[in-house]
């Protein structure tokens, strides 16, 4: 009877530690919140004198889901959520076939050159792939030295970051419209070093996309509208 005792203290007691070995660190996973939910991000440290950490939000989503009856339809906005979303992983890429698809010539020299890496960021397709990666530059670190000239004061600690709104960058990837992902750039360098907002995205490919006829009814203006209705999720 002690046997089973002791092993249900020592289960108990692994149970709390597992519970809290799981617990997140706010400061390596930054909390959110958008007008459809918290996401929880992690904080990349660039290891640079001068860039200071980038917080990343991955695979986000900017539309419903679009399949089923959804397929060939304009993207539509995505549901709330409750909880809080986990954006620390990539969302899987749109459909696509980098081998044998296009010639050769018709793909930048970058990505002929890379095939085998960039095939590396599209093993995971999905039809549900209408997800965008956010990286926001932060100027996270002690506080700069202010030295006043016209004084004989001694240099003093003051907060001279600047805390205004910071302009955003939608990068939308190339490809023919038959392959890409908005995944295989990480965007965290261009963030801190311009402090601007980055965003990648994915969006549908080949007959999915751009080939699909009802996507396309409304000619390129029409596209072009879709395109800047994504900022208004968020």
């Amino acid at each position: 009877m002690a046997d089973w005792r002791l092993m249900g203290a020592v289960g108990l007691l692994l149970v709390f530690s597992l519970a809290s070995s799981q617990k997140v660190d706010p400061s390596k996973h930054p909390i959110v919140t958008t007008n459809y939910g918290k996401l929880r991000g992690v904080k990349k440290d660039l290891n640079n004198e001068i860039l200071g950490p980038v917080e990343q939000y991955l695979g986000v989503p900017y539309a419903t889901a679009p399949i089923g009856d959804r397929r060939f339809q304009p993207p539509e906005a995505p549901g709330s959520w409750q909880e809080i979303r986990n954006a620390t992983q990539f969302a899987p890429v749109c459909p696509q076939n980098i081998h044998g698809v296009l010639p050769e010539i018709m793909l930048p020299v970058w990505f002929t050159d890379n095939l085998d890496v960039a095939a590396g960021y599209i093993q995971n397709q999905s039809e549900d792939c209408l997800y965008l990666n956010v990286y926001v530059p932060t100027e996270d670190g002690p506080l700069t030295k202010k030295h006043d000239e016209s004084s004989m004061n001694k240099p003093r600690d003051e907060d001279i970051r600047d805390r205004r709104k910071k302009p955003v960058m939608l990068f939308i990837h190339g490809g023919s419209y038959m392959e890409g992902t908005g995944n295989m750039f990480d965007a965290s360098v261009l963030a801190a070093y311009g402090n601007v907002i980055v965003v990648t995205m994915n969006y549908r490919l080949g007959v999915l996309g751009k080939l699909a006829r009802h996507f396309l009814s409304g000619g390129k203006n029409s596209f072009r509208m879709k395109i800047a209705t994504f900022g208004k999720h968020y």
